[in-house]
């Protein structure tokens, strides 16, 4: 089973990064939002080298947690570790924050009801190169609005793309392929 999401928190994750203006180095290295987030004065004084550190522990924590039966709402919390910084970068930006995200979700959501089939297409298409029926698998594609068509594997059953990348159908199943015909 093949499951798309482009989760709200990401969406948000993604927002506060550009907005604020953090550069940070995360062991998945995300281009900027696409559409643009425009850079916030009132954002950028708040970060920090630390914040952006925070930001990049807390984003791979969220985007392997996507991956496993945890997903779930999870914004930065200092109680858990995230950085107390972080944690008020989020709230100040929340409201705009949460409306990017929620307009970005509702493109998505209508882009991923076009789309539906598409994997699934192309699991038919590597059983009948291999065969056979493809062994039952999980796979968690999870979609981000970022520039570029790009694509990252998260875990074995956890892929991480863009947009721009999912709509390439052709550059997509070429991307896809070779997760899918190791979990098939």
């Amino acid at each position: 089973m093949v499951r798309i999401s482009a989760p709200q928190h990401l969406l948000i994750g993604l927002f506060v990064r550009d907005a604020a203006g953090l550069h940070p180095r995360a062991d998945v290295d995300v281009p900027p939002a696409e559409p643009a987030v425009e850079l916030r004065a009132s954002l950028a004084v708040m970060a920090t080298a630390e914040v952006s550190v925070q930001w990049a522990r807390w984003w791979s924590q969220e985007l392997a947690r996507q991956g496993t039966a945890d997903r779930g709402f999870f914004l930065p919390d200092a109680r858990f570790g995230d950085g107390r910084e972080l944690e008020e970068l989020f709230r100040v930006c929340r409201y705009d924050a949460v409306r990017w995200a929620g307009v970005r979700k509702h493109d998505e959501a209508a882009a991923l009801g076009r789309d539906r089939g598409r994997e699934g297409d192309l699991v038919r298409a590597i059983e009948t190169q291999l065969g056979r029926k493809a062994r039952p698998f999980e796979l968690e594609v999870t979609e981000l609005p970022v520039a570029g068509a790009a694509g990252w594997r998260v875990s074995a059953q956890h892929v991480a793309v863009s947009r721009a990348l999912r709509d390439d159908i052709a550059a997509y199943h070429r991307w896809l392929t070779p997760v899918i015909r190791e979990l098939a």
